[in-house]
């Protein structure tokens, strides 16, 4: 008598404040002193309400995720539909470079690829080089202020200061402790 195809219907209720489905036998249920009633899926929803949270403003409840077109069939199907678009061929220049010379660059090899980077990287440590000699020459030619000859001047342990002068005292007009 008991067939395999009919379905038992449980009488599930919603949560007031997540909207999530409450099988019997889970959550609970707040009675106001008015004595509007209220069920609950769990503690940490119960507690959010009678600390009168927004769901709205929560982002793991049913209502902030309607209002946000989170998790429907038609957001599957977007991205579905996005998935399936296929890439167009290239007609026409990107900027400012030719259809040809792009075709061109397509068609190089690596191995051509990686020898004008050699070249250019070449040119430029040269260029580099070339500078530095340039430096060195002129430094060569004219050094650097200092005393003459070339040779830095030696400095005893006093900076080269003869005598020393007594620093500020504390406060003005006041005598010095010394």
């Amino acid at each position: 008598e008991f067939s395999l195809l009919a379905r038992m219907v449980v009488k599930t209720d919603t949560c007031v404040f997540s909207n999530f489905r409450i099988y019997p036998g889970h959550g609970r249920v707040y009675v106001r002193t008015d004595g509007k009633s209220f069920r609950f899926i769990n503690a940490k929803t119960a507690a959010s309400f009678t600390m009168k949270r927004n769901p709205r403003k929560i982002a793991w409840t049913i209502f902030y995720r309607r209002l946000r077109k989170k998790g429907t069939q038609e957001d599957a199907l977007k991205k579905a539909k996005k998935r399936v678009t296929s890439t167009s061929v290239m007609n026409r220049g990107i900027a400012g470079i030719s259809i040809e010379d792009l075709k061109a660059k397509k068609s190089e090899s690596g191995d051509k690829r990686k020898a004008m980077r050699d070249a250019t990287v070449r040119e430029a440590k040269d260029k580099n080089r070339k500078a530095q000699d340039e430096k060195k020459k002129v430094k060569k030619v004219a050094p650097a202020g200092g005393a003459p000859g070339g040779a830095a001047v030696k400095m005893g342990k006093a900076g080269g200061a003869g005598t020393i002068a007594p620093g500020r005292s504390s406060a003005p007009g006041k005598k010095s402790a010394r």
